[in-house]
């Protein structure tokens, strides 16, 4: 149905979450390295609530800002008279929450983040960002047949944050397919640039990064696709940063 891939236990590799149909446990696949998987949906708790819902797009974004990613899910069933033969789901759903309680584990916590995770629709698409750029990532929700949800993200920060753009020269113009890597203190944290993230879902290529109690980067690496790796030092934090490739930060 929907995929994202991101480093959900910061050991330095992309993992994976796939939606799925009703019935179907959404699914996270921990990467070993070396091209190989791992499901490890039950010992994470990260298929909660996923079992009864039609599951669609999806994100690893750091809602608090404490340096691990949680993981957001939009629901809602494909068929809109499934209740008159289906007594187990609806056609309307809330979407899910799933908080990274940053020892490799999920905690279901939709039910306590506020009013609009109670609104109930047939929620597809969903992009995440910055809107009104005060440091956390907000959600937009694409529904059928009705109109977008905006959830503004209002959490107790946890932590400081670093937002990274990348502006190819050699490489393409938005950096898609570069891999950056921002070290802080003890916390080390990846992410790509990709052209699409989600169900039938992009929502730009600017980068978060949530970095806890760090008050500044130590270490940024930029690999930019088919070119060299670029390495900026100890670099403020809580703002967005652009790098240009072949000159640095701007």
């Amino acid at each position: 149905m929907g995929v994202d891939c991101g480093d959900y236990d910061n050991d330095g590799f992309l993992d994976f979450y796939v939606t799925s149909y009703q019935g179907q446990l959404a699914t996270l696949y921990r990467n070993l390295s070396d091209r190989m998987f791992e499901d490890v949906t039950l010992m994470t708790g990260a298929g909660m609530g996923t079992l009864a819902q039609v599951t669609w797009g999806n994100g690893f974004v750091d809602f608090n800002n404490d340096g691990f990613r949680d993981i957001f899910i939009a629901c809602g069933h494909l068929q809109d008279n499934v209740e008159q033969f289906d007594d187990t789901t609806t056609y309307a759903e809330q979407n899910i929450l799933l908080m990274n309680r940053a020892d490799g584990k999920f905690v279901d916590v939709s039910e306590r983040s506020g009013d609009g995770m109670k609104v109930r629709l047939s929620s597809r698409g969903a992009g995440f960002d910055d809107l009104d750029n005060d440091g956390d990532i907000d959600v937009v929700i694409l529904n059928s047949r009705r109109e977008p949800t905006i959830l503004r993200n209002d959490s107790p920060s946890k932590g400081h944050w670093l937002g990274v753009r990348l502006r190819g020269v050699k490489a393409n113009r938005d950096g898609i397919g570069a891999q950056v890597k921002v070290v802080a203190g003890d916390l080390t944290l990846i992410d790509e640039v990709h052209s699409g993230r989600g169900y039938q879902s992009h929502y730009g290529t600017r980068l978060h990064f949530g970095l806890g109690s760090r008050e500044k980067a130590d270490r940024i690496e930029v690999r930019w696709i088919g070119g060299p790796i670029e390495v900026l030092k100890n670099i403020a934090v809580d703002r967005v940063l652009t790098i240009t490739e072949g000159t640095g930060p701007e």
